[in-house]
């Protein structure tokens, strides 16, 4: 459950923060307001709107990233409860507006009013302590101003406005638990989806392994039985090696299997990506035909990133396998990692952008035919896959596209990749550490003849 609080966590950081451009408008929108309203009206108290504003949003943000890794469900829960605060500390400055007998300020106030719905529609937050606050406090902030607003010239006009403050709360109640629904239906969808591909790369690593195993034991059985009929010690002994050296690489491959089968659905550590990545290469190169060439083009320097190890083996093995299957008749993989800085206008295939700053990129690409340009945003979709009929589920890439954002990075995809305008090029942008990571299996070389290093 610590991984789901933790997602929670970040859903709540991204929805509120993520968008740069609305939440400038947020930052300077509510200060610059306050003052035509002062100039407006002359009220002194509406500076305590600015104030408190802020005041609010540093709580919440300030709990928000100092959460760590361990989250638990009473740190989702005062999170929701902060923004909560947050929404009534923008909330209570329109709702003294709407309830003027000024036309003007009533407009503004009423608008104001009518943004934060949409906005807490467009959240799809699906804790449910959370959406009833957000419908509690909204009908509060009605109620306040039914209450405090100038008399009604008659009994009709009065319980009128009530009827229509009661209506439009109880669309809001009813648009926020449908969109909670439409949400939670959404990440079950894409969890039910990540769980299939993840099954359909285990099945295919196991089917490779279990015929490196198969070989391996070959190997050891023949050279144990050949063991007992010869009659010289010297060659016996040169099969028991050869036996013995079967064994370790048996052994080789069960440990890389333990380091990538943790069962916790998401365990993110520091990893050096010039490190990690020939060694899960050593393992998905038993996917690759003959007939296909890996290169392997290592940055110099160490790239620090934190990722979940398991997720991130499981879309580069996705990503692998899908430039495999583009060669059908053969052909060239490269596989690079490389530090590149990402710029406000740079945009991913999902069409969103990523943060200004450093970052960790895993770069495949291959040799095929390519990817039409028209399809290259559909290929992220859920099921939607360019391959022939029959191939493919349409889940490799928007698992990959979903690995990368829940990390905090972002999915290019780029076809053609090559200067005879052939192949596509599939790139994984991670967030930088910024710091040197060392691991005991800093030297470990990709092995196979397949495999060239840069």
């Amino acid at each position: 459950m610590t991984t789901e609080h933790r997602q929670e966590i970040d859903r709540l950081i991204q929805v509120e923060y993520g968008e740069a451009p609305e939440l400038a408008l947020r930052l300077f929108g509510v200060p610059f307001g306050t003052l035509i309203l002062f100039l407006y009206t002359g009220w002194t108290f509406a500076w305590f709107w600015p104030l408190s504003f802020f005041l609010a949003h540093g709580m919440y943000y300030g709990f928000l990233k100092t959460r760590g890794e361990d989250c638990s469900l009473g740190d989702v829960q005062v999170a929701s409860g902060l923004f909560l605060v947050v929404m009534s500390s923008f909330l209570w400055m329109p709702a003294v507006m709407a309830a003027q007998s000024d036309i003007n300020l009533v407009f503004a106030g009423s608008t104001l009013l009518a943004t934060a719905l949409v906005f807490l529609v467009r959240r799809g937050d699906t804790i449910r302590f959370l959406v009833w606050g957000e419908v509690a406090v909204i009908c509060a902030m009605y109620v306040a101003v039914y209450w405090y607003r100038p008399p009604a010239e008659n009994m009709l006009a009065k319980w009128s406005g009530f009827a229509t403050n009661l209506i439009l709360v109880g669309y809001l109640a009813q648009a926020l638990v449908m969109s909670r629904k439409a949400k939670l239906a959404e990440l079950e969808a894409v969890e039910r989806a990540v769980q299939e591909q993840k099954m359909a790369a285990i099945g295919e690593l196991a089917g490779g392994v279990a015929h490196d195993f198969n070989n391996t034991l070959t190997a050891i059985l023949g050279n144990l039985e050949l063991c007992r009929e010869l009659p010289d010690q010297v060659e016996r002994d040169a099969a028991l090696d050869a036996a013995f050296d079967a064994a370790k690489r048996a052994e080789a491959v069960v440990k890389q299997l333990l380091i990538y089968s943790r069962k916790a659905p998401s365990f993110r550590t520091d990893l050096d990506l010039i490190q990690t990545v020939p060694r899960m290469m050593e393992l998905a190169q038993r996917l690759i035909p003959d007939n296909i060439v890996v290169k392997m083009e290592m940055s110099e320097t160490p790239l620090g990133v934190r990722v979940d190890e398991t997720q991130l083996m499981t879309a580069l093995i996705n990503l692998v396998v899908n430039a495999v299957e583009a060669m059908p008749d053969g052909g060239v993989v490269t596989v690079r990692t490389d530090q590149r800085r990402a710029g406000s206008d740079l945009a991913m295939v999902d069409g969103a952008g990523v943060a200004v700053g450093s970052y960790g990129v895993v770069d495949v690409c291959d040799t095929g035919e390519g990817i039409a340009g028209r399809e290259i945003s559909k290929v992220v979709q859920p099921f939607y896959s360019a391959k022939t009929r029959g191939k493919g589920t349409g889940l490799g890439l928007p698992m990959v596209l979903g690995f990368t954002r829940i990390h905090a990075g972002g999915l290019r995809v780029l076809s053609p990749a090559t200067s005879d305008g052939r192949g596509t090029r599939v790139e994984i942008w991670l967030p930088s550490l910024g710091v040197d990571i060392q691991t005991p299996d800093a030297k470990m070389p990709p092995q196979g003849a397949a495999f060239e290093t840069a």
